[in-house]
């Protein structure tokens, strides 16, 4: 195959389609389960615990698929997965609009999850991992706007439809939108990698030296060696980023399906939907400012910080229950929220290179997508118990500042 950089770079098509397949992953799939929370425990007078537990299923389940399709998305390319992925969603959500049982509740959001895992995070920054190396974090940060531009648009849309027509018209019409975004871009647009067409990672031939780039930047040859998931597990860097990851998006997931609950009571239901789209909106805008900078960083200290931030926020918002203070805390904890889930797949990246990124990055979700499942359940068990969410804001706070710790011995390492 000839190589060449005359034509234009396609990794920037490649982000766009990453951009929207995020969009609707992350506003129906991920945010939606905030706004289904109520409706669903109204309509059938569940416990808001056993509602918390499907979600908690939801995300166990997608952590496990992501360490199965992350291999096969290294081999075979994202195309066909997210294709599947769709469908299968797309049908859980109109299950989802006919169950009258918990045992049905389950099964729905299990099928969901299979989809879910199939859409998001794996196969999008899996794509962007194999296109670009030296401009990497700003890629992921323009692509990954897609997951706080769903929250902007998708959460309110979703509210107004279940308010207006009900979970039986909002549920299917949701998941057709779902289908309708990702399987033509899919189709027409996903190239696995540069090499399909010609073309470089960052549209450029990799320098003679590593002495030909600014900054801290990664070591080409270094990013092109073949990680297997045992040389992975054992490494220092893989087990940090796992468990650190773990303690902060336990909180992070758990406040996001509880937030329009814990926001309800003093902002009522609209305003608490406003809170979402600000939360998501300020999650792009931390999220493009981080992309102009974190090339040139050390990744675990900008890990440091917004975990930092996000701790700080939490606690603020499980004691402190004033309009402008709880606006102003679900805002500064979106400005790190979409930054730390970009970061998790940054540093993996970082550590161990682009041939492997989806073999190691799904095998890492294992772990901090089945932990992190639990987030949402341990919330809804210490509300029901005291009718308040402060202890489990206060608890999820203090995991985000453990977790500032052991990110730091998330080194680069090599196979061997």
């Amino acid at each position: 195959m000839t190589f060449s950089t005359s034509k234009s770079f396609y990794g920037w098509w490649i982000v766009g389609a990453g951009t929207l397949i995020l969009s609707v992953s992350s506003g129906i799939g991920f945010y939606g389960h905030g706004v289904f929370l109520d409706p669903l425990r109204t309509l059938h007078g569940w416990p808001k615990a056993t509602i918390s537990s499907a979600v908690t299923l939801y995300f166990l389940t997608s952590g496990i698929m992501g360490m199965i399709i992350g291999r096969q998305v290294d081999r075979y390319g994202p195309k066909g997965v997210l294709i599947v992925g769709s469908v299968v969603i797309g049908a859980g959500f109109a299950l989802l609009s006919r169950i009258n049982t918990v045992w049905q509740l389950y099964a729905v959001y299990f099928m969901m999850a299979l989809g879910f895992s199939c859409t998001s995070l794996v196969p999008v920054n899996t794509l962007i991992t194999n296109w670009f190396i030296r401009k990497r974090g700003f890629a992921m940060s323009l692509a990954n706007t897609g997951l706080s531009a769903g929250g902007i648009f998708l959460v309110p849309l979703a509210s107004y439809m279940i308010s207006r027509w009900g979970l039986t018209v909002a549920l299917p019409v949701l998941g057709a939108i779902y289908c309708v975004v990702v399987i033509p871009n899919a189709i027409f647009f996903i190239r696995q990698r540069p090499a399909d067409l010609g073309q470089f990672p960052d549209g450029e031939p990799p320098p003679t030296s590593t002495a030909d780039l600014p900054g801290p930047a990664l070591d080409y040859a270094a990013q092109m060696q073949v990680w297997t998931r045992r040389q992975a597990v054992r490494t220092l860097a893989f087990w940090s980023i796992v468990v650190a990851f773990l303690l902060a998006l336990a909180g992070q997931i758990a406040f996001l399906v509880h937030q329009v609950s814990f926001l309800s009571p003093y902002l009522g239901v609209s305003g608490a939907a406003t809170a979402v789209s600000i939360t998501a909106g300020a999650s792009i805008i931390g999220r493009l400012i981080l992309g102009t900078f974190v090339d040139r960083c050390d990744k675990r200290y900008v890990i440091m910080v917004c975990f930092l931030v996000q701790g700080a926020a939490m606690l603020t918002l499980a004691h402190y229950h004033h309009i402008v203070i709880l606006y102003l805390g679900t805002l500064a904890f979106g400005l790190t929220m979409g930054s730390i889930i970009m970061m998790q797949s940054l540093i993996i990246g970082e550590c161990f290179g682009l041939l492997s990124f989806a073999t190691v990055s799904g095998l890492a979700g294992l772990f901090t997508m089945t932990g992190a499942a639990f987030g949402p359940a341990i919330a809804g068990l210490i509300y029901d118990a005291a009718q308040s969410y402060r202890t489990a804001f206060t608890i999820f706070a203090a995991m985000s500042c453990v977790a500032i710790l052991i990110i730091c011995f998330a080194k680069p390492s090599n196979p061997g």
